[in-house]
């Protein structure tokens, strides 16, 4: 009887919103890590929604696998990358190349610097590393210090939340089923990021006059130049795994058949990219850095990520063995829902975990967890529906940051802001892009087959 009671729809449902609750407040109020409050929350659910003790364990450990067995590689080698790529000097070389160019709009060009660095570089190093140059060429440029600070963190922040292989899209899209599709999830979101640096861009330098910054602005000494050898080199190693994959997947999504193409699958795998790239990043500039210690580092990086995204991986598989998945797909058989509706509730979702606990990777891993089974009940499984739920998912993810969040507190230290400027800077600009990119999405779904 009990058994009954636990299995019953309405039951499922609250304990379904009591879980989500449980793990944003956990984390807000008990500061608990992410990771141990989804654990909880696994057995929590498993247990209340009367599912067998004897295979709980099991499925718990079997979800937690199968999840990084599709992506634990992934996100390891593009941890590694972006080590790579900040220990070799290449984010400063294509650095140098901006503030030796710039031209009538150095805000745009630093957000736009900042678009392609967050692809493979985290956010709050690469922000840390570029803020000294963003500093120096708001000097040299007269622009408003603030200005240029907060167009190169909307430009990193943008494609950290969008566009794999930074690790949260990528878990985001393993959830979702769309783990082969990340190069369509790549050209998509480099699409919708456009607009959202365009925000980026005009926001900074509106709010950029009505705030000061409390530190210098120190001028890039001649000759302070990375140890490296080119710029060439340094975009090549940016550029590579994004073609390689982008194209590979083209040709996947049209069905390209032609001499070689099974080569160019296997080549254009994300594991196979990110690690060809990372070996030629190492063969280009081995005698400029030490390879050892940036495999560890991304090693390090890549820890927590692996762990947060094992758990969600675990806690949809619990989702999955429950009834959850039969009651929303007898829930949305009556229910005039769109993809419209999820796209939205995807962005709702996110937006609303984002602003309680401050992660946006702990948003993008959670929802698209929470949203998968929904997804699949509604029948929403084509390749490009589900490529714009991780989108959403991801915009949602970026709205909005502010004290609870790390990167905050780092692009507010390292550009002199006091908390106030703050708010006014970083959590504006946040909300804006994160709308800003549901309104893309919109938009691409409206038009796309």
């Amino acid at each position: 009887m009990l058994s009954f009671v636990m299995q019953e729809p309405l039951w499922l449902m609250i304990l379904l919103m009591l879980t989500i609750t449980f793990i944003v407040w956990s984390g807000v109020q008990w500061k608990w890590h992410p990771v141990f409050s989804l654990l909880i929350a696994c057995f929590g659910f498993g247990l209340l929604s009367g599912q067998p003790i004897s295979s709980l364990i099991t499925t718990i450990t079997t979800g937690f696998g199968a999840l990084l067995g599709g992506i634990g590689l992934i996100v390891v080698l593009g941890s590694m990358l972006g080590a790579v790529l900040e220990d070799a000097g290449a984010v400063k070389t294509l650095g140098n190349a901006l503030y030796k160019r710039a031209g009538k709009h150095p805000s745009l060009s630093m957000a736009l610097l900042g678009m392609v660095l967050g692809i493979p570089v985290f956010c709050d190093s690469g922000f840390m590393v570029l803020v000294s140059l963003s500093r120096s060429l708001a000097s040299v440029t007269h622009t408003p210090a603030a200005t240029m600070n907060l167009s190169l963190a909307g430009g990193l922040y943008t494609t950290h939340t969008l566009v794999p292989p930074t690790p949260g899209p990528v878990a985001a899209a393993a959830n979702l089923g769309v783990t082969d599709s990340l190069g369509l999830i790549i050209l998509l979101g480099m699409l919708v990021s456009v607009p959202v640096i365009i925000t980026v861009f005009f926001y900074s330098r509106w709010v950029g006059n009505r705030i000061t910054v409390t530190d210098g602005h120190p001028i890039l000494a001649d000759g302070d130049e990375p140890n490296i050898r080119s710029l060439r080199q340094s975009i090549l190693l940016l550029v590579l795994p994004v073609v390689l994959i982008a194209i590979a997947s083209l040709v996947s999504l049209f069905e390209l058949d032609f001499y070689g193409r099974t080569l160019v699958l296997f080549i254009g795998s994300p594991v196979v990219a990110l690690l060809l790239t990372v070996v030629t990043g190492i063969a280009l500039f081995q005698h400029q850095f030490t390879p050892r210690q940036s495999i560890e580092k991304g090693i390090v990086q890549a820890g927590p990520v692996l762990l947060l995204t094992g758990c969600g991986g675990a806690l949809g598989a619990v989702l999955k063995a429950s009834h959850l998945t039969a009651i929303l797909h007898a829930w949305t058989a009556d229910q005039a829902l769109t993809g419209f509706g999820f796209l939205l509730t995807g962005f709702i979702v996110a937006a609303v975990l984002k602003t309680a606990q401050g992660s946006s990777t702990s948003a993008l891993v959670i929802v698209s967890t929470m949203m998968a089974p929904l997804a699949q009940a509604a029948g929403m499984q084509g390749a490009v529906e589900l490529s714009l739920l991780v989108l959403a998912i991801g915009a949602g993810a970026m709205t909005v940051s502010h004290a609870n969040d790390s990167y905050f507190w780092v692009v507010s230290s390292f550009s002199g802001l006091d908390l106030n400027a703050a708010y006014r800077g970083i959590t504006v600009m946040t909300l804006l892009q994160g709308f800003t990119a549901l309104i893309t999405i919109l938009l691409l779904y409206s038009v796309l087959p």
